[in-house]
C-alpha cells in the first residue's frame, strides 16, 4: 500500500513548527510498513486533490492566510468534491477559517471564504492564548494543546471538540473546531498530532481504511510520546481543578 500526503503551503502556513504534524503522520504510517510519499505545495502549483490520501494545512499570519485563500479559490469545487468523497484533511490554527463562508476583518471588511462549510469567522483586536484540554466523542483520551488566535468562529453545526479547560470557538461557546465527514479543523496548535498520539492513530486509521478496510494494524507505539502526553495532561488537569 502507498499513502500520499499533501502539505499545503508548507512555506506560508507553518507557524509554531506545525510541519511536525506531517512528519509524525508519515512516521506513524511507515511504522505500519506502509510506503508514504509526502509532497509540499506552494502558491501557484497545480494540485489534483484526488491524488492524495491525507491533506494537511497549518497556521500562519493573517496576511499569509489570505494569500493561501486566494490561491485555493481556484480549487473550490475540486476540494469540495474530494472532501465529499472522504478525503482526510486536517487544518490547524487559523487555516481552517478559510473553509468557511467568510472572515469578518477588524475594519468590517468581509473576506469571502471557500464556502465549503457554513461557519464564519470574525477577527478581534486582542490575541487570545490558552492551554487547552478538549474532549472528542470519538476518542478515548482528551486532546491537549495550545491556542493562539486573533479570531472567533461562529455558526458551526458540527463541532469537533467540547471544551474541558481553556477557550472555545468564541466567547460564548463551550465547543471548538469543526468536523464534517473526514475534515478536521481546529485552532489547536502544538503540533496537535505530536502531542496527541491517540488522535494521530484515529486519523491514520481513517486514511488507511479509505484504501483498504481490511488492513491489519501493528501495535507500534512511541512510548516516549505517550508518556509526554500523560505528563502534559496531568499538569493541565491540575491547573483546571485549581481554577
Amino acid at each position: 500500500m502507498e499513502i500520499n500526503i499533501l502539505h499545503l503551503y508548507h512555506d506560508l502556513l507553518n507557524l509554531y513548527g506545525e510541519n511536525g504534524n506531517v512528519r509524525m503522520m508519515a512516521k506513524h504510517l511507515r511504522d505500519q510498513n506502509i510506503e508514504v510519499t509526502v509532497r509540499s505545495s506552494e502558491i501557484g502549483e497545480e494540485i489534483n486533490f484526488s491524488d492524495y490520501d491525507f491533506v494537511y494545512i497549518g497556521s500562519g499570519t493573517e496576511k499569509n492566510q489570505l494569500v493561501a485563500l486566494e490561491d485555493l479559490l481556484r480549487y473550490e469545487d475540486d476540494l469540495k468534491l474530494a472532501l465529499d468523497q472522504g478525503l482526510v484533511m486536517l487544518a490547524t490554527g487559523n487555516s481552517f477559517e478559510i473553509f468557511g463562508q467568510y472572515i469578518n476583518d477588524m475594519d468590517g471588511t468581509i473576506i469571502e471564504g471557500l464556502k465549503i462549510f457554513d461557519f464564519h469567522s470574525k477577527r478581534c483586536n486582542d490575541r487570545v492564548t490558552s492551554d487547552i484540554i478538549y474532549r472528542a466523542d470519538f476518542l478515548e483520551k482528551d486532546i491537549v494543546g495550545f491556542v493562539n488566535k486573533m479570531s472567533c468562529t461562529y455558526d458551526i453545526d458540527n463541532y469537533l471538540f467540547d471544551v474541558k479547560f481553556g477557550v472555545g470557538a468564541n466567547d460564548d461557546s463551550k465547543s471548538e473546531g469543526v468536523r464534517v465527514n473526514n475534515f478536521f479543523g481546529t485552532y489547536t496548535i502544538g503540533p496537535i498530532l505530536f502531542r496527541n498520539p491517540f488522535f494521530m492513530e484515529y486519523l491514520s486509521k481513517l486514511i488507511i481504511s479509505n484504501k483498504d478496510e481490511g488492513f491489519v494494524f501493528s501495535d507500534v507505539k512511541n512510548e516516549d510520546q505517550y508518556k509526554a502526553y500523560e505528563i502534559v495532561l496531568s499538569e493541565l488537569e491540575n491547573r483546571m481543578h485549581k481554577s
